[in-house]
C-alpha cells in the first residue's frame, strides 16, 4: 500500500539524511541492525504479553530497524545476497514473536478462545504466504508487490494497535470480560486476518496472470 508512493520516498529520504549517517559514524553494519531488530521483537512479544502499550512502541521501533538495515546497506555499498537472506529470514521470526506475545497477552486475560486462536493462525498463515508468494515470484522473475497488507503495513497496525488499545479501554470503560475490551487490538487482528490473506491470494493471481503472458 505504501510501496512507491510519496511517503515512503519521504521517509527513506529521511532515514538517509538523518539517520543512516549516524550508524556509519558508529560503524554499525547491516547486519548489526538485522540482529538488534530481532532483539527488539522478543522485547515487543515479552511486552505485549504484559502491556500492549509498550509492545506497540517496541513494534514500531522493530519496524523502524527493519528499514534502517536496508538504507544502511544501499549506504556502504553493502547490498549482498548473504545480507539480504539474514534479513529476510530473521523479519519472519520478528513477526512470530510479537504474535505469540499478543496471544499470551490474550490467554493471560483469559481471552485465549479457540476462536482468537484461530485468528492469530490465519494472521501467521497469511503473513507468511504474502512473503513466500513474492519471494518464489521474484524466482521466477516476476515482480509481485500487490497488496496492501505487506510487512510494513503489518508492523504499523499491531504497533498503533497496541498503544491505542489501553486508551481505548480507559475511553469506554471497557470492564474484564466485557466485548468492548481489548476492542482496538482485536479489531486489527481481525483485520489483519482477512487482510493477509487476501493479499497473498491477490498476489497467487497476479502471478499466475502474469506468467500466463
Amino acid at each position: 500500500m505504501l510501496k512507491g508512493t510519496p511517503v515512503e520516498m519521504g521517509y527513506y529520504r529521511f532515514l538517509e539524511r538523518h539517520m543512516v549517517p549516524k550508524l556509519v559514524f558508529l560503524r554499525l553494519t547491516p547486519n548489526h541492525i538485522s540482529f538488534l531488530g530481532l532483539i527488539t521483537s522478543m522485547l515487543a512479544g515479552l511486552a505485549f504479553a504484559y502491556q500492549p502499550f509498550l509492545g506497540g512502541i517496541l513494534t514500531l521501533l522493530t519496524g523502524l530497524l527493519d528499514t534502517l538495515d536496508g538504507s544502511l546497506a544501499r549506504s556502504l555499498g553493502q547490498s549482498k545476497k548473504f545480507g539480504a537472506f539474514l534479513d529476510s529470514v530473521l523479519d519472519r521470526y520478528t513477526e512470530l514473536i510479537i504474535y505469540l506475545g499478543i496471544w499470551c497477552y490474550f490467554y493471560r486475560g483469559g481471552g485465549a478462545t479457540p476462536f482468537f486462536s484461530l485468528i492469530i493462525l490465519l494472521i501467521l498463515f497469511g503473513s507468511l504466504m504474502v512473503s513466500y508468494t513474492r519471494a518464489r515470484a521474484e524466482g521466477l522473475g516476476v515482480r509481485c508487490l500487490v497488496g496492501t497488507f505487506q510487512r510494513g503495513e503489518r508492523i504499523i497496525l499491531i504497533g498503533l494497535a497496541g498503544i491505542l488499545n489501553p486508551c481505548l479501554n480507559w475511553l469506554v470503560g471497557a470492564k474484564t470480560g466485557h466485548w468492548t475490551q481489548d476492542l482496538a487490538l482485536v479489531a486489527v487482528l481481525l483485520g489483519l486476518a482477512v487482510g493477509t490473506n487476501l493479499t497473498a491470494m491477490w498476489r497467487f493471481l497476479h502471478v499466475l496472470n502474469r506468467l500466463r503472458q
